[in-house]
């Protein structure tokens, strides 16, 4: 079998003592923690050098045609928050990444990213009724930076394809507070008939979660500063009528 691997620090982590940590593939796959989360792909642990702490993802196996053709996954996730970083979105910061193939076919691979500390994912802190929804000049600033970051993607044509309260972090601060993107193995510019449809989907997204934990008011309020409006037109309604029923008998 011909087996190759490829490996990437970032600039910022070269020559530092993280980026000799996380300096070849087989380093990397020789650490391990206690698991943040893990699936039949991959897993997910933390650890911490020089007061900094650092996930890592490492993918174990590889699935779909998109393994044989150099999109996997692995590569796609990567890619993505490279971009997120690249056109200033506020986003986990990439710190290594790399692959192992054997012949065209992506085997493994584990991608770093630097800690966003003083953060929580807005799914955990609605299921756990954080007091700071509460704060309506907190909710009213995270509203409208998550609407920034998701006109941002979809003005470049750029569909997230699993943009759930999950996958966004936001820093408990309660006047402060800053949004972040994480976890995008599946995001993807995207042409043609499929583009507003996708871009449903991502709204749809952040609504389902949204209906339980914002008010209708407040979810209206996102809209708007997703559209840049303060009057909704026709074609407002019926984008919103498709975000409502996008996951009807779909849950």
């Amino acid at each position: 079998m011909i087996k190759s691997r490829s490996w990437t620090v970032t600039e910022p982590w070269r020559d530092t003592v993280a980026g000799e940590a996380f300096s070849s593939f087989e380093k990397v796959f020789a650490l391990s923690g206690e698991p943040v989360s893990k699936d039949k792909e991959s897993l997910v642990f933390c650890l911490e050098i020089e007061n900094q702490r650092y996930y890592i993802k490492q993918y174990h196996k590889t699935s779909g045609i998109r393994s044989w053709f150099g999109l996997s996954r692995i590569r796609q996730e990567a890619r993505n928050q490279l971009w997120f970083n690249q056109i200033g979105l506020p986003a986990a910061q990439v710190v290594a990444f790399g692959e192992e193939h054997i012949l065209s076919r992506t085997m493994r691979g584990a991608l770093i990213t630097a800690s966003l500390d003083g953060t929580r994912d807005l799914a955990w802190m609605a299921k756990n009724q954080s007091k700071l929804f509460s704060n309506r000049g907190w909710v009213t600033r995270v509203i409208t930076q998550v609407a920034e970051i998701t006109r941002t993607l979809h003005q470049h044509k750029f569909c997230h394809n699993d943009l759930k309260w999950r996958n966004i972090l936001v820093s408990e601060d309660r006047d402060a507070p800053q949004v972040y993107l994480i976890d995008c193995p599946i995001g993807q510019r995207l042409f043609g008939p499929f583009l507003s449809h996708r871009f449903i989907k991502d709204l749809a997204c952040l609504d389902k979660v949204g209906r339980q934990a914002l008010s209708r008011t407040q979810r209206l309020r996102f809209y708007k500063e997703y559209r840049q409006s303060d009057h909704l037109t026709g074609k407002d309604r019926k984008i919103i009528q498709k975000v409502l029923l996008y996951f009807k008998g779909r849950d």
